[in-house]
């Protein structure tokens, strides 16, 4: 029996090999999902939705093999949840972080698995957006105002952010986080609430978030977040993208906690490969 074992340096090898191609993977799927805005709206909304334990890269991976997952655990975070992985079900790989060492696992969405527990996933309901526009309001630097003129969203000269008073609140929370980052960067450095990076930044938020709360994104995300990939760096893709991440994550789990909504829980993966 011994000897039918896989040789130690074979194992290690396989592994490596494992390890540098599902990198690869990632770098790849990354890279793609900035080159246009249709693109990068979808992958941001998709990452919203899967929550916020998984990073960047593994979102990619995820959402490249497929678009529509909704929630995405480990086999055996699924056991414990109450759910099993259907049998033959291919895992998607994922770059996880173990004692200090990256290896790659697998992840499973629950449309592979089977069970009678349904799994949690946070939607803002129509009698929560005031509620939810209220706690973001608590977030904001500067006050909402709707009002029935004037400009919409961040207004530097009313040093607040103004909507319509006639805009359905589904529609101004889908905005909101976008111009809350807007005005939050400029009361740190006066004038940059026009720079292009920061306004594409911004939307990206609000997409995220979109996602995350299964709200309609805003109309115009495609259209803002088209060129992003010219304010980025060749390489730096997992950079921007996770710092995203982390601005959605902060405003997201706010509202996800003051609505006490609830998702099946999973060791967040906090580290990317850099």
């Amino acid at each position: 029996m011994y000897e039918q074992r896989l040789p130690i340096e074979e194992w290690k090898a396989k592994k490596q090999a494992e390890l540098k191609e599902t990198i690869a993977a990632q770098k790849s799927a990354l890279q793609k999902v900035v080159q246009d805005g249709q693109r990068l709206a979808d992958y941001l909304y998709g990452r919203g939705r899967l929550g916020n334990h998984i990073t960047s890269g593994n979102a990619a991976l995820v959402l490249q093999t497929l678009p529509q997952a909704r929630a995405v655990l480990t086999a055996r975070d699924w056991d414990k949840f109450g759910r099993r992985v259907n049998k033959g079900a291919k895992g998607i790989p994922q770059l996880v972080r173990v004692n200090g060492y990256y290896n790659v696992g697998s992840i499973f969405d629950v449309s592979m698995t089977y069970g009678n527990k349904p799994y949690p996933i946070p939607e803002i309901k129509p009698e929560q957006m005031d509620k939810a526009i209220k706690e973001l309001e608590r977030l904001s630097p500067v006050n909402i105002i709707f009002q029935n003129e004037g400009v919409i969203g961040y207004d530097a000269e009313q040093h607040s952010i103004v909507f319509p008073t006639a805009m359905p609140q589904h529609e101004a929370l889908a905005r909101l986080p976008a111009e809350i980052v807007i005005a939050t960067a400029e009361q740190h450095t006066p004038g940059i609430s026009q720079a292009p990076y920061l306004r594409k930044t911004a939307m990206a938020v609000s997409v995220e978030f979109c996602g995350r709360f299964a709200l309609p994104m805003p109309d115009t995300a495609a259209a803002v977040l088209d060129g992003m990939s010219t304010h980025i760096p060749p390489g730096e893709e997992r950079k921007a993208l996770e710092e995203i991440r982390e601005l959605s994550v902060t405003i997201g789990d706010t509202v996800e906690k003051a609505l006490g909504l609830q998702r099946g829980q999973s060791a967040p993966q906090r580290d990317e490969v850099r």
